[in-house]
C-alpha cells in the first residue's frame, strides 16, 4: 500500500463555547481579528450575519506554526479545526488556539475542559492487492454481471467490486458515526489500483488499519 494523499484530517473538540465565556464578555467583532490575524486566515467573518454559532462561524486557509489550516469552524458545542496533515496536527492546533485565546483573548479556558474528541480522516491509496474483492460470492457476482452486460451490451464490459464499507445501526445510538469506507477513487482507471477510504478515526490509526486490512487480504 502506498499513501496518495491526505485529503482531510478533521477534528471535533466538543465544548459549550458558553463556558468559555461565562459572563459573555468575549466580542466576536473585536475577536474575530484577532483570531485571523493570529492564524493568518485568508477568509474569515466580517458581518454580523457571519457570527452566528448555530451555523457556525468560519475561518479559511491559516497557519499555526508551519501547519496549514484549512478550515477553522465554531459551534455553539464544539470546535473543529481541518488540516491535510494529520488528525494530530489538527487536535495540536485545536488545543494550542484555545490556550492562546485564555492567554490574550481572556477565554476562561484550560486544559481538559474539551470533554470529547472526534475525527474524520479522508486518504487516498495505492494497492495492488484487490482490496475491494473482499468476497469470492462478491468477486463472482461481478463476473457475471460482466458476462450478462456484455451479452446485453454487444460489447465488452467488465463490472468490479466498487467499495468496501462497515458502520453501526443507525438505530442504535443518538447521533451516528461515520462509517468506515474503501471505494474506487473518481476520476482514477481501475487499472490505476487507485483508492479513496474514510474513517472516524485519527489519521495514523486509520493508515494502520487499512494496512492490516491489504495484509489480512493478502492472506485469503
Amino acid at each position: 500500500m502506498q499513501l496518495s494523499a491526505v485529503i482531510l484530517a478533521r477534528v471535533l473538540g466538543y465544548i459549550e463555547t458558553f463556558d468559555l465565556s461565562p459572563r459573555g464578555t468575549i466580542f466576536y467583532p473585536e475577536v474575530v481579528p484577532q483570531i485571523a490575524e493570529r492564524y493568518r486566515f485568508q477568509k474569515f467573518p466580517t458581518s454580523i450575519e457571519e457570527f452566528d454559532e448555530s451555523k457556525g462561524i468560519e475561518f479559511h486557509e491559516g497557519k499555526a506554526g508551519n501547519k496549514v489550516i484549512q478550515k477553522f469552524t465554531i459551534f455553539n458545542t464544539l470546535l473543529v479545526v481541518e488540516t491535510r496533515s494529520s488528525t494530530d496536527d489538527s487536535k495540536q492546533i485545536m488545543e494550542e488556539m484555545l490556550a492562546w485565546g485564555a492567554d490574550k483573548l481572556g477565554l476562561n479556558y484550560k486544559p481538559g475542559m474539551i470533554n470529547r474528541f472526534a475525527y474524520v480522516s479522508d486518504l487516498s491509496f495505492y494497492s495492488d492487492v484487490p482490496i475491494l474483492g473482499v468476497s469470492h460470492a462478491v468477486t463472482r457476482l461481478a463476473d457475471k454481471t460482466s458476462k450478462a452486460l456484455s451479452e446485453i451490451w454487444q460489447e465488452p464490459i467488465r463490472y468490479d467490486p466498487i467499495n468496501v464499507m462497515v458502520g453501526h445501526d443507525p438505530l442504535s445510538r443518538k447521533y451516528g458515526i461515520a462509517p468506515f469506507s474503501i471505494s474506487r477513487r473518481a476520476e482514477a482507471r481501475f487499472a490505476e489500483n487507485k483508492y479513496f477510504s474514510e474513517a472516524p478515526l485519527p489519521t495514523d490509526m486509520h493508515l494502520a488499519m487499512l494496512e492490516e486490512f491489504e495484509a489480512d487480504l493478502k492472506r485469503i
